[in-house]
């Protein structure tokens, strides 16, 4: 994964944010961080991304409401990972058809979690 991709993480949780951009930054990825779906739709509209990192509980626009969305408004999308404590088979199939890739339970295991990013890139 050294060398390339831009990530957009939409978590609410601050300190997670930060976490994940020093650990995908070291991992030679570019971060940029939402703290709502809403605002992460908005990136999504005015900039490519390789890969979302997208949390379920959020104010404004959850991680359920982001996914349905964003396919109407960015038809070609990076894919989906979620990151959730509560992983479930059902929203992963529902999310199959808005560009879940898969799904990382939280607390995130980093090195799961960038096997599920390297997976997804490519």
């Amino acid at each position: 994964m050294k060398g390339g991709g831009t990530i957009l993480v939409i978590d609410d949780d601050e300190l997670l944010c930060d976490m994940l951009a020093s650990l995908l930054e070291l991992e030679g990825l570019s971060v940029v961080v939402a703290h709502d779906g809403a605002t992460g739709l908005e990136y999504c509209r005015n900039r490519i991304f390789d890969c979302i990192l997208l949390d379920l509980v959020m104010p404004r626009m959850d991680g359920l409401q982001f996914m349905r969305t964003i396919g109407r408004h960015v038809p070609q999308h990076a894919p989906i990972i979620v990151m959730s404590a509560s992983v479930t088979a059902t929203i992963l199939e529902e999310g199959r058809d808005y560009g879940v890739a898969t799904m990382v339970r939280k607390p995130i295991e980093t090195d799961i979690l960038l096997a599920a990013i390297s997976a997804a890139m490519v």
